[in-house]
């Protein structure tokens, strides 16, 4: 199974890509949508309908991408099935250095209220110094479900700091923050996705050279340094990778939950493996899979009316952390 993991998931990945171009409250004919994906001339109004249902496709496509990618490297670097971006209140950690950034930013002038790349960095800052934080306390919590409860009340106390920045701030400056709280990419725009883009795959391509490391701390601490992994620098390593990823997706789409956590555990399943060298991208291509196929549900199963992604991966979310709490307790 493990040779044809990587194609299948791949022809898995290119079908809901077409999908999510050609379904919506306007359908497009799928010949109509290849044509316009290779840049054949499309007339009429399949040809805008087009252009901005690739532009949320590609937006789903990074932020999956990068949450899938982040939730394998945490759940390995913490030897935790319940680790995830959202879960450890690394996203929320993320936002609350975009909201900071882009209510005091443009309040003193030094940002205009949209840029991506300023966003980028308060973000991964934001992430990266929430990540630090989860390292730290996990050596004091010993259990999976003691590590977890710490997370969600980081992520509980970003995010009441962050209600507390919008609140104080103007109305225009709430408008701007909006996007990142709806957890949607409705709102994705090419000037967004262009600067943000490069720096995400290169957090992609970042993320296969820490799989090797975190392959020898599954072994525990003694064996990894045993083989000569440099404990401190993998696990710094790891946090800046993860945070970036993260970063990445919160800036695109908002916080969105469960993707990183339920990605790693499916292609765990497929593969029959817990080697990271192969669980780390394809969590990534897996995580691209349901984020489009999440936003395809988000904005078809209520139309006209559009969800949030998040209310539809809490979906199959909640019920992951379930069944892996209830193995944790011994039920079968």
């Amino acid at each position: 199974m493990r040779a044809f993991a990587l194609p299948l998931l791949l022809a898995s990945l290119l079908a809901s890509v077409l999908a999510s171009t050609a379904i919506g409250s306007v359908r497009v004919p799928l010949d109509t949508v290849v044509k316009g994906l290779l840049g054949i001339r499309v007339e009429g109004l399949a040809s805008t309908v087009i252009d901005l249902r690739l532009v949320r496709t590609v937006a789903a496509l990074l932020s999956g991408a990068s949450l899938g990618a982040a939730g394998a490297i945490l759940q390995s670097l913490f030897r935790n099935p319940l680790a995830d971006p959202f879960v450890l209140g690394i996203s929320s950690g993320s936002s609350l250095a975009i909201a900071a950034t882009l209510i005091a930013g443009t309040g003193l002038g030094l940002i205009s209220s949209y840029d991506p790349q300023a966003l980028y960095v308060a973000g991964a800052l934001g992430a990266f110094a929430v990540s630090l934080a989860v390292v730290a306390l996990s050596s004091l919590v010993r259990s999976s479900l003691g590590l977890v409860l710490v997370g969600v009340m980081l992520g509980y106390l970003a995010s009441g700091l962050t209600t507390l920045l919008v609140v104080t701030s103007d109305a225009e400056r709430i408008r701007a923050f909006t996007f990142w709280t709806l957890g949607t990419f409705s709102a994705s725009k090419w000037s967004v996705l262009t600067p943000v883009l490069p720096l995400a795959l290169a957090s992609l391509i970042a993320s296969s050279f820490v799989a090797k490391p975190l392959n020898a701390l599954l072994f525990g601490e003694e064996s990894a340094a045993s083989m000569g992994v440099s404990l401190r620098a993998s696990r710094v390593g790891a946090v800046a990778v993860s945070a970036s990823l993260v970063s990445a997706s919160v800036v695109v789409s908002g916080p969105v939950g469960f993707i990183g956590l339920a990605a790693p555990h499916a292609v765990r399943l497929l593969l029959r493996s817990e080697d990271n060298r192969v669980i780390v991208p394809l969590s990534a291509v897996f995580g691209a899979n349901l984020a489009i196929l999440s936003d395809v549900a988000a904005r078809t199963l209520l139309s006209p009316i559009e969800l949030p992604v998040t209310a539809i991966t809490s979906l199959f979310g909640a019920p992951t952390i379930v069944l892996l709490v209830l193995r944790r307790w011994g039920f079968r």
